[in-house]
């Protein structure tokens, strides 16, 4: 008589009579790791994730300083959502949030980069994408230097700006962010115009004013020369290479281009406007002959 007992599973390795053909198969089908029985400590393999770096948002860029309460809260699936955007979410491998910052894992280089240059929307705002850790160290330190780009309009393409710095200074820049105005502390919708640039240190300084496309900008850094004076003329002396604040000369006549006095003073200045306001104005003679009739 049959004892009722436990029922068997053909798919447990430990029961099935034919346990070694099993254990084959199951290692063919890449159901099971080929080390599982080794004794080693098992790592499934489909729960690493690939070797490509994270990057990462920060949650002030969504919310600004102020705390946000909980029904605002940015969760995974939003997150996970937004994301979708920018690149396929079936490519994302982790989201993880650590204090304000999240950690974006992607599948691969390209769509790392795709997050890079066009960043994620989240709640209608366009959320900066940092290519490492806006909170280390290494972020913060001289590393990169800040290269703020003016006098070009908001509607100018970024991705020229972003090529001329490159070409004029010979680096690599590495995030370019759209400034936005501050009101009370709170980071507005609203953009100031200005480019501000994370690139490589330059081993010569920018120049002050750079043209781009057909636009004239104005370009500022740290320890960046101040601009040339060779095509500054003086409105005191009319001289070559300084402005009229730092000016030492004596004061040279616009008119007659001799020292000593301004123009108007000048003696033929003041002779030009006694004979010109001698001279009848043209509708003078139309006016009389109008009287004489």
């Amino acid at each position: 008589m049959a004892t009722a007992g436990k029922p068997q599973n053909d798919s447990d390795v430990s029961h099935n009579t034919n346990s070694s053909k099993t254990y084959n198969d199951a290692v063919k089908l890449g159901l099971i790791p080929k080390d599982y029985l080794n004794g080693e400590p098992h790592v499934n393999i489909h729960e690493t994730l690939s070797s490509v770096k994270p990057v990462f948002i920060l949650e002030t860029d969504l919310f600004g300083e102020v705390k946000p309460s909980p029904d605002q809260f940015l969760t995974h699936l939003e997150l996970y959502n937004s994301i979708d955007s920018c690149i396929p979410k079936s490519h994302l491998k982790g989201l993880q949030r650590v204090r304000g910052m999240w950690r974006i894992y992607p599948d691969s280089d390209n769509d790392r980069v795709t997050l890079i240059t066009k960043k994620i929307i989240v709640r209608n705002k366009l959320i900066n994408v940092y290519s490492t850790n806006p909170k280390s160290s290494e972020y913060s330190s001289l590393l990169y230097l800040r290269v703020r780009v003016k006098d070009v309009p908001c509607s100018a393409d970024d991705g020229q700006i972003l090529r001329a710095i490159e070409n004029e200074g010979k680096c690599t820049v590495h995030k370019l962010n759209r400034e936005r105005l501050r009101v009370d502390g709170l980071l507005t919708e609203c953009q100031t115009g200005d480019r501000i640039l994370f690139c490589d240190p330059l081993e010569k300084p920018l120049p002050r004013f750079i043209r781009i496309g057909k636009y004239r900008a104005t370009v500022f850094h740290k320890d960046q020369m101040p601009s040339t004076n060779e095509n500054l003329v003086c409105n005191k002396c009319f001289q070559n290479g300084h402005r009229f604040r730092d000016c030492q000369n004596d004061w040279v006549c616009k008119q007659c281009k001799l020292p000593g006095h301004k123009q108007a003073d000048c003696p033929s200045f003041e002779a030009q406007n006694k004979e010109s306001n001698s001279m009848p104005h043209e509708n003078e003679p139309k006016k009389q002959q109008l009287f004489s009739k």
